[in-house]
């Protein structure tokens, strides 16, 4: 009978520590942060890029007229996301600009997309950087918006105009 009596007192214990264990894996906070599986360049890494791509520019001295007048109209706009805003909410810019955007998360996890000019960032977290280029190639009032989670809907979004 104490045979039986210490196997239930040992079997009760483990299972006393195991529901100790599974309660307090549930009660601990998860992090809310989303993980990101692309490695995304610090915002000095991009300016090393792109002064590549203006070396490889002066290279390439027989470039056609039309190349030469997209290089010229580069318009470049910094935006700064944090809580469900941007720092800009309307970029205005003329058709056949080429427009750079280049995007600083000051607070949480945003993008910036563009769906009629297939413009889009990474998705990137707080103190991070992203660039997104492209041809403003007709003309109108577009939206530009945060994709993450319900962002958009909060109000995370602006209007892009080529005129």
């Amino acid at each position: 009978m104490n045979k039986n009596l210490i196997i239930g007192v040992i079997v009760l214990g483990a299972l006393l520590l195991g529901g100790v264990i599974f309660i307090n894996n549930i009660s601990r906070p998860k992090p809310s942060t989303p993980a990101v599986t692309e490695e995304v360049k610090e915002a000095g890494e991009e300016s090393v890029m792109e002064e590549q791509i203006d070396e490889d520019k002066d290279e390439d001295k027989d470039e056609d007229d039309e190349d030469k007048k997209d290089s010229e109209n580069v318009k470049t706009f910094e935006i700064n996301a944090s809580s469900f805003k941007f720092s800009l909410t309307e970029i205005k810019v003329n058709k056949g600009d080429r427009v750079r955007v280049v995007l600083n998360i000051t607070e949480g996890f945003h993008d910036f997309v563009v769906d009629e000019f297939d413009a889009r960032t990474k998705q990137i977290g707080e103190g991070k950087s992203d660039t997104v280029e492209f041809l403003a190639d007709k003309e109108g009032t577009f939206e530009f918006y945060c994709s993450v989670g319900d962002h958009r809907a909060k109000g995370m979004k602006g209007n892009l105009i080529v005129q």
